[in-house]
């Protein structure tokens, strides 16, 4: 737990709050259930970016399948790392363009599956997660290979 940990869980319960006071426990219960995070498919964007579920050698993974259109290209995490300037809706465009970078990568092709996956698979949970001990230490000045490049090593 950092100062950025708390003020994030700060401003969440500020949030909720003034989510509540204005507009109901019943409009806070909507946004638990909606699309960003909750028990919806497209929640699953959250499993898919960071939690270790297809190889623990790869530490983010993309999402390719339908969905990926209505949740503005969010599934291309990898080509989104690596070059975040570029807009969401060139993200496919950069994934085509370098597929030497991309179709290497594992990949979730389904938001409903990996959704059941990390509800019923034993073997993932919520401490599955890439977490970082120095948070905030990264500079312009450093230098960093892609995953696969530093498994090599």
């Amino acid at each position: 737990m950092d100062r950025y940990v708390a003020a994030t869980i700060g401003a969440q319960v500020l949030f909720d709050v003034v989510v509540v006071y204005f507009f109901g426990w019943t409009a806070l219960l909507y946004l638990f259930l909606s699309f960003s995070v909750g028990l919806h498919p497209l929640g699953a964007r959250w499993i898919q970016e960071h939690y270790l579920t297809l190889s623990p050698a790869q530490e983010t993974y993309s999402y390719y399948g339908r969905l990926n259109g209505i949740n503005l290209n969010v599934g291309y995490h990898n080509a989104h790392h690596d070059m975040p300037g570029i807009p969401w809706n060139n993200l496919p465009r950069l994934k085509r363009l370098a597929p030497e970078f991309y179709e290497p990568l594992l990949a979730h092709r389904s938001y409903t599956k990996l959704f059941l996956r990390f509800l019923f698979d034993q073997e993932i949970s919520r401490y599955s997660r890439i977490t970082r001990r120095e948070r905030g230490t990264a500079t312009l000045q450093d230098q960093s290979v892609p995953d696969r490049d530093a498994l090599a090593t």
